[in-house]
Order: C-alpha cells, then structure tokens, then sequence
C-alpha cells in the first residue's frame, strides 16, 4: 500500500504508528494472553520492522517512546520489530494496554504530549487498534495481523493517514 500523504519534515508533525500484532496461534491450548507467533507471524513482524525503518528514514525520524501490550503475541511483535529499527527512547511493557479500548489508548498517547522527538509506536490488538486509527482520521482501515499504520498527529486529537501496509 502506497503513501497517502508524503510530508518529509518529521520535526514538523508528531508521528504516530500503529501496529496490531503479528499472526498467533489459536489460543484453543491456552490462556489468551500467551499465545504465541506463529512462524508466518514472526516472518510478518520482521517484515513490518523494515516497513517502519523505511518510512523512518524518509522522514529522517527517530523512534520517540514504544508501548507494547504484555500479550506474549504483542511483545514478540515488537521483538521480531525492533532489529530494523533505530534505538527506542524508552519501552513500556503495559498490561493496561491488552485490556484497553481506543479511548484509553489516546488517553494515554495523549499524555505523552511531552516525550520528546521521535516517532511512537504502538503494538496492540484488534479491533482497538483500528479504533484507534479511525478515531485520529475518520477513516476506517482494516488491520491484518502484523498491519502497521502511520498517522501524522494534528495535537487535537486528530490526524492524517499518512500511510500504511499490511504483510502479504
């Protein structure tokens, strides 16, 4: 999936990216929060991670700070992300994220306000997810397993869709 919207001042805009984890298992075996990737969703991550590190560096952007949900699913996500990318300011480790709504989510980016350069990440699950991006554009976009969006923040709680992919 191309470019919506293509700025290249990063310093110029807040950016936001949304990735919903990568392809588990089932979860028929056990408790949901520790499922695990699949190897396709490992694959998937990985791939995502050089999606991101591309558009990162067309932005000439750092990573601000990553919030990844505790679902053994969500950080291996981020595990299998986070080798193409540039250092982090900061990961949290939330378990408040796995149980949150969209409200809660851009409750709690929106505290953020002060972090700092870089773009956020955020690794979650659906549908909140794609709660999260419909309420920053007004836009629906369906998020595959390992489907990573990138939104320019406006500061009002809104945004652009600046772009997106999905693996495979």
């Amino acid at each position: 999936m191309g470019g919506v919207d293509t700025p290249r001042a990063a310093g110029a805009v807040r950016l936001l990216a949304v990735v919903r984890h990568a392809r588990a298992e089932s979860g028929e075996e056990g408790a949901d929060h520790e499922r695990r990737l699949t190897a396709r969703g490992r694959a998937d991550a990985a791939a995502t991670g050089r999606w991101l590190a591309a558009r990162l560096a067309e932005w000439s952007a750092g990573l601000g700070p990553v919030w990844v949900s505790s679902a053994v699913r969500a950080r291996s996500t981020w595990e299998e992300i986070r080798p193409a990318l540039p250092a982090p300011a900061r990961v949290d480790v939330d378990r408040a994220l796995y149980l949150a709504g969209a409200r809660e989510v851009l409750d709690h980016l929106g505290a953020g306000d002060g972090d700092g350069p870089g773009v956020r990440l955020v690794v979650g699950h659906n549908p909140t997810m794609e709660h999260v991006v419909r309420a920053l554009t007004g836009e629906l976009h369906g998020m595959r397993p390992g489907a990573a969006v990138l939104v320019a923040l406006d500061g009002e709680r809104g945004g652009t869709l600046v772009d997106r992919w999905s693996p495979r």
